[in-house]
């Protein structure tokens, strides 16, 4: 029974060291780091995290005393319980999250869902298309059993918004526009050009009021000619506005951004504009801070019907309810990318964690729908497919 109980205390705090070590990383991904910033904390985070077990196990539980060896918690040394101790403090954040995942449920205002998935390399019958699909730069991560890189999840959400005075509409009164959101497409090569262009063909084939890009477009700039071929054909079938992420911030995002406007979107950067869309009026906005610019100067709400934020991020979340919006789009934090068995997400950089991994949220009369994304520069899914999802939006 000691035994037991000392691999459980072991086993504990590696997870709550862990944690502390995740929640560093995801916040630091949140905020204005270049790369090269972010490589070194990730190495400090890889030392933290796998350095710690084989430290603990044997100073704690294999030497004399040790809690492997018969010992309890105190025939410890006071520095060892002290680590173990604080280090017990990450379990908090760590099971608060698991069973908030567990607990989560869709929001009231989503009145339908429906989807569809596509195995892109699965229907990709000759080898010369399967490796248009992989692209030129697979790697070790791409080849992992069970990932879903190369499958594509098009989601449908029926969601209820409230009017501008915050008070339903009786149905009657209520219109419909459809928009189209898609982000994080990271063109990096990999999944390669022939999953792109079957990404926009299923955007082309939403037929949607209009096309909402939030940014991450490129991790590659010599792969620039795909995204504009892609945004041309888009901007052929529907109105279509665009923000740029951290991933085109490392580009020359200035260039990214006039060859994107080029193709017929409408850069929303910093900007607002009101428009009409289906038939509705709307008030767009874009914001891409904290890497670009700033959050943008926005008018009170006046007779729009609705009052849209463009966000790179779901972390401009207290702006966009303290501007009034109804509803927030963003991408960035990539569902989670991998989604673990019994636990969820893990890895979402974002100052909130792992709260807006991926989905649609209520922020008091605001909500917030948060893109898994198209792409990531690691190429890896688990459980947690590339996704573009067209929100009919009642108003």
């Amino acid at each position: 029974m000691m035994l037991v109980a000392g691999i459980a205390v072991l086993l504990l705090s590696c997870i709550g060291n862990a944690e502390f070590w995740v929640i560093l990383m995801n916040r630091r991904h949140a905020l204005r780091y270049r790369h090269h910033r972010l490589r070194r904390a990730r190495s400090l985070h890889d030392a933290g995290v796998f350095l710690f077990p084989p430290f603990l196990f044997y100073y704690a539980g294999l030497r004399d005393g040790g809690l492997l060896r018969g010992g309890t918690f105190d025939d410890l040394p006071a520095s060892l319980q002290g680590i173990i101790s604080v280090t017990f403090l990450g379990l908090v954040p760590f099971f608060y999250g698991v069973i908030r995942w567990w607990l989560r449920k869709p929001p009231t205002r989503q009145i339908a869902y429906h989807s569809t998935i596509h195995d892109v390399l699965a229907d990709a019958k000759t080898s010369g298309n399967q490796a248009a699909v992989t692209g030129d730069r697979p790697g070790l991560l791409a080849k992992l059993p069970l990932n879903q890189i190369y499958q594509l999840e098009v989601t449908q959400k029926k969601i209820r918004l409230k009017n501008g005075q915050h008070e339903p509409k009786s149905v009657g009164d209520r219109r419909t526009i459809r928009l189209a959101h898609f982000s994080d497409v990271h063109l990096i090569g990999c999944p390669g050009r022939k999953f792109h262009e079957f990404v926009t063909d299923q955007l082309c084939r939403l037929k949607p009021d209009a096309f909402i890009c939030t940014g991450d477009i490129l991790d590659r700039i010599e792969l620039l000619d795909w995204a504009t071929q892609s945004f041309t054909k888009l901007a052929g079938v529907a109105p279509c506005f665009f923000i740029l992420g951290n991933h085109d911030w490392h580009l020359d995002h200035d260039h990214i951004r006039q060859q994107l406007a080029n193709t017929g979107w409408q850069d929303l950067g910093e900007q607002s504009t009101v428009t009409d869309i289906a038939g509705v009026s709307v008030m767009l906005a874009g914001t891409e801070y904290p890497w670009i610019g700033r959050n943008p100067n926005v008018p009170s709400r006046a007779d729009e019907d609705v009052r849209l934020l463009l966000s790179h991020s779901p972390d401009q979340r207290n702006y966009a309810a303290g501007n009034d919006f109804d509803i927030m789009l963003c991408g960035h934090n990539h569902g989670g990318q991998v989604v673990l068995p019994v636990i969820g997400p893990v890895y979402s950089p974002s100052i909130y964690g792992v709260k807006y991994a991926g989905g649609l949220f209520e922020h008091g009369d605001m909500l917030i729908h948060v893109s898994r994304g198209v792409g990531g520069k690691d190429t890896l899914r688990w459980n947690c497919r590339p996704e573009v999802t067209l929100l009919e939006l009642e108003v």
